[in-house]
């Protein structure tokens, strides 16, 4: 082979190197280490924030702006149920009983010697029996204002009573002198049998 040769083999391989190049094509470049940390806690606040809004909003102890209904315990139901509405009183027990619609206990007692009066509990779609807070405290049953899984809701107290006690957690005192009473309740979903 002679030098002209040589030469051109050597051009015709430089222009083939040049023309096809030997691996993948170009790569991209690689994500900071602050966007992986970035998404990824992005991704778990939202899996928080969904859990929490599901659970109720992951309240499980009460504030003086929206205190804790308690729990009747299963031991307790057959007692409770005496404050419920005749008209419901078997379903609401029966649900009770087996777990599926637990109910919810408070306690209502006078302030003062010239304090009482007579009073409903509106919890959901359910509306008390007529009750005289006058002499020793009342223990009241009644259903949970939304379903149970959602941990809160709304208990009403309606009718006309001067600084009656309204044991949740915490309690607070009620007026429904000037009308209805709201108060925003939370409840821990976590035992629906009473544990």
């Amino acid at each position: 082979m002679s030098n002209t040769e040589h030469q051109t083999q050597a051009q015709v391989k430089g222009a083939e190197s040049k023309a096809a190049p030997s691996g993948p094509g170009p790569s991209k470049p690689a994500l900071s280490p602050s966007v992986i940390a970035l998404a990824g806690g992005v991704v778990a606040a939202g899996a928080i924030a969904g859990f929490l809004l599901l659970s109720g909003g992951g309240e499980t102890a009460g504030t003086v702006e929206r205190p804790a209904l308690n729990l009747v315990k299963t031991s307790e139901i057959d007692k409770a149920a005496e404050t419920l509405v005749p008209e419901e009183k078997e379903k609401l027990v029966t649900q009770a009983k087996a777990c599926t619609a637990p109910l919810g206990n408070m306690r209502l007692s006078k302030m003062t010697a010239n304090a009482g009066g007579v009073v409903r509990i509106r919890a959901g779609n359910y509306l008390s029996p007529a009750f005289n807070v006058a002499e020793g405290p009342i223990n009241i049953a009644v259903p949970f204002p939304a379903p149970y899984e959602v941990g809160k809701g709304e208990i009403v107290v309606e009718g006309a009573a001067k600084d009656v006690f309204f044991e949740l957690t915490p309690g607070l005192k009620i007026d429904t002198t000037g009308g209805v009473q709201r108060i925003p309740v939370i409840w821990n979903t976590s035992k629906p049998c009473g544990g």
